[in-house]
C-alpha cells in the first residue's frame, strides 16, 4: 500500500496595474526680493491673494474644476550679500509662499497655468498626478487579488514540473510576514510622475500613468502517491 509523501512549496506572487490619473495636485510658489521689507512682504500677499482668489473662484469640492487647496504662510527673511572686493552689501529681504491645489479637469488646470504663471513672483514648482480616494482602493483591492492569482499559478506550475498533485495553501502573508514578525508595507509601491517645473505660459502637461503594485507571500503543500 502506498503512502504520501508532502512537498512543501513556496512562492511570491505579484500584480502590477496601470491606470490614467484621475486627479492633478499643482504645486505654486511665490517669491519676491527687494531691499525693503514691508515692500517684500506687500507684493508677496498682493500675488498671493490675487493666486488663492483665482483658486476659490472656481472651486467645488464636488464638480471640481478646483476640489481643494491649501496655502502655507508667508515667509520672510533677510540676507546681507558678499560683495566681489568682500565687502558686506546692504540687506536683501526675500519671501516665499507655496500654494497646493487640486483640479479634476486637466484642461481646466493648463487654462489656469497658462493665467496664473505669467505673473510676476509666481511659478509653478510641480504636478503630482492622482487617482480618486476610491479608484485608488478598487485598485489596491484589484491589485492584491491579482498577487494571490498569480501565487497560486506559480505554486501550480512547480507542482506540476515536480509531478506533485494539486496545492493546498498553508500560509498566506505580506511580503516579509511569512518568517519574520516584522511590518512590512503591503504595497511595493505607488508611483506618482512629477510634471516639469513650469516656466511661461503654454506649459505643456503630460499626465503620466499611475501604477499600483501587490506582492504577496505564499506558502503550499502538495503530495505525491509513493509506491
Amino acid at each position: 500500500m502506498g503512502t504520501m509523501s508532502e512537498t512543501i512549496i513556496t512562492v511570491a506572487g505579484s500584480s502590477r496595474l496601470r491606470r490614467n490619473p484621475e486627479r492633478a495636485r499643482v504645486r505654486i510658489g511665490v517669491g519676491f526680493e527687494g531691499s525693503k521689507r514691508d515692500s517684500v512682504l506687500a507684493a508677496t500677499r498682493a500675488a498671493h491673494e490675487s493666486l488663492t482668489g483665482s483658486l476659490e473662484s472656481i472651486l467645488d469640492e464636488r464638480d471640481g474644476p478646483v476640489i481643494g487647496w491649501h496655502s502655507e504662510d508667508i515667509r520672510v527673511w533677510g540676507q546681507r550679500p558678499w560683495s566681489q572686493d568682500g565687502t558686506r552689501l546692504p540687506v536683501e529681504f526675500h519671501s516665499a509662499v507655496f500654494v497646493d491645489a487640486e483640479f479634476d479637469d486637466f484642461e481646466a488646470l493648463s487654462e489656469w497655468i497658462d493665467v496664473v504663471s505669467i505673473r510676476d513672483g509666481i511659478a509653478i514648482d510641480g504636478i503630482e498626478w492622482l487617482l480618486s480616494h476610491e479608484t485608488e482602493e478598487q485598485l489596491q483591492a484589484e491589485a492584491r487579488r491579482g498577487a494571490v492569482v498569480d501565487a497560486v499559478a506559480k505554486a501550480r506550475e512547480y507542482a506540476a514540473a515536480l509531478g506533485l498533485g494539486d496545492v493546498v495553501p498553508i500560509s498566506l502573508s505580506d511580503p516579509g510576514l511569512l518568517d519574520n514578525p516584522a511590518p512590512a508595507p503591503q504595497f511595493a509601491a505607488m508611483t506618482m510622475a512629477k510634471g516639469a517645473p513650469g516656466g511661461g505660459g503654454g506649459m505643456e502637461l503630460r499626465p503620466s500613468a499611475i501604477v499600483i503594485e501587490a506582492t504577496v507571500h505564499a506558502r503550499f503543500s502538495s503530495q505525491s502517491a509513493l509506491t
